[in-house]
């Protein structure tokens, strides 16, 4: 095979704030009429408060139609088949992006008790036309059902049978939990076992934070500094609360944080609070659930997905993760994404690299993962997918 097959771990997807309504429960109708255009102009001041305008402005310019690929599905194909991606991983977008669900159902979902309701009502408008966006093109789109899972187990059971039914291929849940039950509490066991046994991977995303004070300088370093942890946090329950012992094939995503660094430092760090150091060794037997080190738990049971890895990222991260848990992302349409130059991202990052890693981190990992067509995903990288001489060529460099 003279190309590879790549399986980006990281693309949105979404409709225009308006036409959500054709998939929204009839019920929320007068709320949603009442309420969109107050909440596109909310998300553009969110997304001035997040972004600078020219660079947006020119970004935008830059790319034509080619944003409208979120929801467009030729659009959409004709930007993979230029990036050399057969298929991707489709989380929904942002606040700052203008596409993401209604009522905050979005890539940075924060939990609160009076918007429960509602954000339910946008995860099921969103996963009904994601259901939808997938049906067009099934071998190509993996999509993510939104379950808003902190607030009903019941509903969250529901929703996850609904989307297995209906073609989707995984389940994205809130990382940041605010005020509500970490993802140790054993209410959730009976959710991973039917994540286990429906085999779809449970995926974490970036985004969600605590509120900040945008009135006050620094906030951004602040958020930037800090959004992965908030992303990552989940790891920590599912890992010390022996979930992932008590349900050793259930498979979870964590993507897009932001510098592959943070991996290594993460397993180096449970590991060390797993083997009761003397600095921890006064608070007990906490530990007990696990019969494996933490990393040997990531191996098995976690992947990376590293979005639009950075030109002076270091290989040698890749390898202190594992390439068998990394996954590789363009997080198109987004504009700190890849797109339109992945396959010189590809290269810079991966060029060098022995032939079967690059094969692993670019789609084979993901292949492993995902109820994806195999051999449908091959026949359109034998068209599209990255040429492995380009990759070569770096290496003799």
């Amino acid at each position: 095979m003279e190309r590879y097959l790549v399986v980006s771990s990281d693309g949105h997807a979404g409709l225009p704030p308006e036409r959500y309504r054709d998939y929204l429960e009839s019920k929320y109708h007068k709320l949603f009429d009442e309420n969109v255009a107050i909440e596109i102009k909310a998300r553009e001041q969110h997304e001035k408060e997040f972004l600078i305008s020219d660079f947006n402005d020119k970004w935008r310019a830059k790319v034509g139609d080619g944003l409208q690929g979120a929801w467009d599905g030729t659009i959409r194909n004709r930007i993979l088949d230029g990036d050399g991606v057969a298929a991707e991983v489709l989380f929904p977008d942002g606040i700052t992006e203008r596409n993401a669900p209604p009522f905050g159902a979005d890539i940075g979902l924060r939990p609160t008790t009076e918007g429960a309701e509602l954000q339910w009502a946008g995860a099921r408008a969103h996963n009904r036309w994601m259901a939808d966006f997938c049906k067009d093109d099934p071998h190509r789109r993996i999509g993510l059902a939104v379950i808003p899972a902190l607030y009903d187990i019941d509903e969250t059971i529901k929703e996850i049978i609904w989307a297995k039914k209906n073609g989707l291929k995984g389940v994205f849940f809130p990382a940041f939990t605010g005020d509500y039950d970490l993802y140790n509490h054993t209410k959730y066991h009976k959710v991973w076992a039917l994540l286990q046994d429906l085999e779809l991977p449970l995926h974490f995303h970036s985004g969600a934070s605590p509120k900040y004070d945008i009135s006050q300088p620094g906030w951004i370093g602040t958020f930037l500094c800090e959004y992965a942890f908030w992303m990552t946090r989940p790891l920590w329950g599912l890992t010390f609360g022996g979930v992932f012992e008590e349900y050793p094939k259930l498979m979870t995503c964590f993507v897009e944080a932001g510098g592959e660094f943070w991996f290594p430092w993460i397993m180096q760090l449970m590991d060390i609070r797993a083997s009761a150091k003397h600095t921890s060794g006064k608070l007990g037997d906490y530990y007990a659930n696990m019969s494996m080190k933490p990393s040997e738990y990531f191996a098995r049971n976690v992947r990376v997905g590293c979005s639009a890895l950075p030109d002076e990222e270091s290989t040698q991260a890749y390898y202190e993760i594992g390439v068998d848990s990394i996954l590789w992302g363009t997080d198109y349409p987004h504009p700190e994404g890849t797109w339109p130059n992945t396959l010189d991202k590809m290269i810079e990052s991966l060029g060098g690299l022995p032939d079967q890693d690059i094969q692993k981190m670019l789609g084979s990992n993901a292949v492993e993962i995902y109820d994806v067509d195999e051999d449908a995903l091959w026949a359109i990288a034998k068209q599209i997918g990255p040429k492995r001489e380009n990759f070569l060529k770096q290496a003799a460099e």
